[in-house]
């Protein structure tokens, strides 16, 4: 069984800027997977709203699990979930719809909530850094914190 983040989002294009976001956060191809879904209750005649809705799985079993949440979170996605399912090949063999995972819920995430831009310039300056260093500094700080 692996560990598994997922959100749904409302258009394909989402959850590909989603997913190009993991990539560059250190998740491969094989971990990430996005599939169209049923909304439950949905009826298929033309007056609704489109019946189809998008998820995103990213298989987090690589310790990002933490990051894939922030990611997700920041892309916009809705209902997001932990669960444990069958990965193979970049695809959860063993998606079932109907089936909801642990729900996630608002504090977590890596880097959740984010700290306030005042709080990144609050750092004694000498006034002859390079503009940003301040929020550089700040940056190298909360990550050692965080480590």
């Amino acid at each position: 069984m692996s560990s598994i983040v997922a959100g749904r989002f409302e258009s394909l294009a989402s959850a590909e800027d989603a997913a190009r976001t993991l990539f560059a956060r250190g998740f491969s191809v094989w971990d990430v997977s996005i599939m169209s879904v049923r909304q439950e209750g949905a009826s298929n005649t033309a007056a609704d709203k489109p019946a189809d809705n998008v998820m995103l799985a990213a298989c987090v079993n690589n310790g990002l699990g933490a990051a894939a949440v922030d990611v997700l979170r920041e892309a916009g996605a809705s209902r997001m979930e932990r669960t444990q399912g069958h990965w193979e090949c970049g695809q959860w063999t063993d998606f079932n719809p109907a089936r909801r995972g642990e729900p996630v819920h608002d504090g977590e995430g890596e880097f959740w909530p984010r700290p306030l831009a005042s709080e990144a310039v609050a750092e004694e300056s000498t006034g002859n850094e390079d503009p940003g260093s301040e929020l550089e500094h700040f940056v190298n700080q909360k990550r050692v914190e965080h480590d």
